[in-house]
C-alpha cells in the first residue's frame, strides 16, 4: 500500500548558516526523505556544497513582515 506523504511547505525558505564568523541565508529546496517519511530542508552551503538541514531552523520568509513579530519557523503539525 502507498503511504501518503504530506504536503510540501508552501513559501520561501531561508536555511541561516555560520560560516567563518558570518550569517549567510541560505536558500531551501524541499525534498521528500522516504527513509525518514518527511520533507528535508536541503541547501547550498556558502562552500557550495548541497546539504540537509534541520527542519526546525528552516526560516519562512513572508513578504509582509512585522518588524516586532519572530520569523515563522517549520514544524511538523502534531
Amino acid at each position: 500500500m502507498k503511504t501518503v506523504k504530506p504536503r510540501r511547505p508552501h513559501g520561501r525558505w531561508i536555511y541561516y548558516v555560520l560560516y567563518e564568523d558570518i550569517l549567510w541565508p541560505c536558500p531551501v529546496k524541499w525534498e521528500w526523505e522516504s527513509s525518514y517519511e518527511a520533507w528535508l530542508p536541503f541547501y547550498y552551503s556558502p562552500t557550495l556544497e548541497f546539504i540537509a538541514g534541520d527542519p526546525a531552523k528552516a526560516v519562512k520568509v513572508s513578504k509582509t513582515r512585522a518588524l516586532d513579530l519572530p520569523p515563522k519557523r517549520f514544524s511538523y503539525v502534531s
